[in-house]
């Protein structure tokens, strides 16, 4: 694979063109030999299984992969900053230093936050003192008002009654007055109805009689509404002990009647017209005083309110907010990244870095054709250039839903490849999406941002039997191989036989057998198209290095050696068809036909 995302090229394109070519090289010098008359028997012409034309099946990992490259991260990293714009006063932390959540990290000069907050705490303090006086001012008036109409000292209320009792005697008097009786009986009428107002209960009504005895001058029969202050309920009606008239001397009575003087005695129309106004303007006086203590109460709750106000909170909390963020906590437990702030410095950005290295990442790219194959969870081997080849485990967290256009692959890799793997001109090479792989087991040695090469398993089966790719034919569903069947385990030649198969995963090389009637040890012929007509033939193996060994181990399942599997992997292809081609130069040179 290639380590900017492509499948690892283990048998690569131009192996395969490779051996097309010899192998039709060969066949013209077959066909030149034969025709120059030379020739000869089956076993002569090289019929036996060379080095690279078998393999033994056995148990072995199959797997698809594609390389990348990545760095190291935390699962999670922060700035550390603050809003308080004075001098670093201590810095409790270097980088490199492991702190627990809650730990002190540093802190700012507040010597200017605190004068602030005193002076706003001060001001706060004289807004409710003024708040709570203003209300204690209101509630006292509201209340003085309210007692001054309920004892009678309203000044407005008191002069509006003081009328309406001037208006009615006004009204009593004119209503004795057009009786017929003359000033002089109705003052002494008036004097006795005074010297036993003891003697009669309020608002009781006596008939008017003459001092004779006699029966007085009906009033007038016209009604007239009734007057407060106990006034007769109609014109001629004598008045009511403890009415207007009460009180007062003959002689007012007399003036107010207009008998006195000369004058002209008032009319009762205009005495009740007069009383009438005095109580109009008697409701008008209680009406404003009504209004008088709505004005005051409304006074008295806008006081309230403004002094529950100013008992919250007079300021929008900034300075409190600037002196706790004065002192700076860790958020998390981790690492100290950086510290980018010395004492004494006005800090412009972040002060430090912290990193949460409680679990690890790598974060990586991956090419567009790539991204289909890589599922999330998929299993992750790596190795990282501070640890050599100690191998680490992770497995894929997230694929990125959408490209990342700023980074683009290499114009070239190593070797004269380009970044499609294949030499293809593509332009989808420049177009990558992150992926992020945890990093899961061990992790002593690796080092936060160090690089690593990461192998993502897009497809395995593990403990399936190991096959060449080109070992398989047949459509999906009829897959087969050609397999040499022996008598034993020791026997170097056998019948060639087909053989049904069910695969798994694969890769450039390899495909993994997970059913059907191959068995662990059994010889299989790597070329099948070459051996397809000696189907039920009898062939034998000519490679020297041919180990009985090797067929017994597979069958009892013991594993390969590491270096004798990854070589096998790395080079089987190259072997195969260099081997063929030295064999059949070799055939051809000395006049066989392959």
């Amino acid at each position: 694979m290639s380590e900017f995302g492509t499948t690892t090229p283990h048998a690569t394109p131009r192996r395969r063109s490779l051996k097309l070519r010899t192998v039709a090289a060969l066949t013209s010098v077959a066909l030149l030999a034969s025709a120059c008359g030379f020739g000869g028997s089956d076993e002569a012409d090289g019929s036996g299984l060379q080095p690279g034309d078998y393999t033994i099946a056995a148990a072995e990992d199959v797997s698809d992969s594609v390389i990348v490259n990545g760095h190291i991260a935390p699962i999670r990293a922060m700035n550390i900053t603050t809003s308080v714009q004075s001098e670093v006063e201590k810095i409790a932390v270097q980088p490199g230093d492991r702190v627990q959540k809650d730990q002190f990290l540093a802190s700012m000069n507040t010597e200017q936050l605190d004068r602030q907050l005193a002076a706003q705490e001060r001001q706060q303090a004289n807004a409710q003192a003024e708040a709570a006086q203003a209300l204690e001012q209101a509630q006292s008036q509201l209340n003085a008002h309210d007692q001054s109409v309920a004892n009678g000292s309203n000044q407005t209320i008191r002069q509006a009654q003081a009328q309406v009792n001037q208006a009615q005697a006004a009204y009593d008097a004119a209503l004795a007055a057009q009786g017929g009786r003359s000033a002089t009986r109705v003052a002494d009428v008036f004097s006795q109805m005074a010297g036993n107002l003891s003697s009669h209960l309020p608002g009781n009504s006596s008939n008017g009689t003459s001092s004779g005895g006699g029966q007085g001058p009906k009033a007038p029969s016209a009604p007239a509404p009734a007057a407060p202050g106990g006034a007769p309920a109609a014109p001629g009606a004598a008045p009511a002990p403890g009415g207007a008239a009460a009180g007062m001397s003959p002689e007012e009575i007399a003036q107010i009647a207009g008998a006195e003087g000369g004058g002209a005695p008032m009319s009762v129309d205009e005495a009740y017209a007069a009383l009438q106004d005095a109580k109009a303007a008697l409701a008008a006086a209680q009406s404003q005083a009504q209004q008088e203590r709505q004005q005051l109460q409304g006074q008295v709750d806008s006081a309230r309110r403004q002094a529950e106000s100013a008992g919250i909170s007079e300021s929008d909390g900034t300075l409190e907010y600037q002196l706790q963020e004065a002192t700076l906590y860790s958020p998390l437990a981790g690492v100290v990244t950086s510290v980018d702030v010395e004492e004494g410095d006005i800090p412009q950005g972040k002060l430090l870095s912290l990193a949460d290295d409680s679990s690890l990442l790598i974060k990586s790219e991956v090419r567009e054709a790539d991204v289909p194959n890589i599922k999330q969870g998929n299993r992750v081997e790596f190795t990282s250039t501070a640890t050599g080849d100690k191998k680490f485990k992770g497995r894929v967290k997230r694929i990125a839903p959408a490209a990342d256009q700023s980074s683009a692959a290499p114009a070239g890799m190593p070797g004269g490849m380009s970044a499609g793997g294949g030499g293809s001109d593509s332009d989808s090479g420049s177009v990558t999406f992150p992926v992020e792989i945890e990093v899961t087991g061990d992790t002593k040695g690796l080092l936060l941002g160090g690089t690593v090469r990461a192998e993502i398993i897009t497809q395995e089966s593990a403990d399936a039997l190991n096959v060449p790719l080109d070992a398989v034919y047949g459509e999906e569903g009829d897959k087969k191989v050609l397999v040499m069947a022996t008598d034993g385990d020791d026997a170097s030649s056998g019948v060639v036989e087909e053989r049904k198969v069910e695969t798994g995963a694969s890769n450039d090389v390899d495909i993994a057998i997970t059913g059907g009637e191959l068995k662990a040890g059994d010889i299989v012929i790597n070329w099948p198209d070459e051996y397809s007509e000696q189907i039920g033939e009898k062939v034998s193996i000519s490679d020297p290095r041919f180990d009985p060994e090797q067929v017994r181990e597979a069958k009892e399942g013991k594993p390969k050696e590491t270096d004798t599997k990854n070589a096998k992997k790395d080079d089987k292809q190259g072997e195969k068809k260099d081997s063929k081609k030295d064999d059949n130069a070799e055939a051809a040179d000395s006049g066989e036909d392959k």
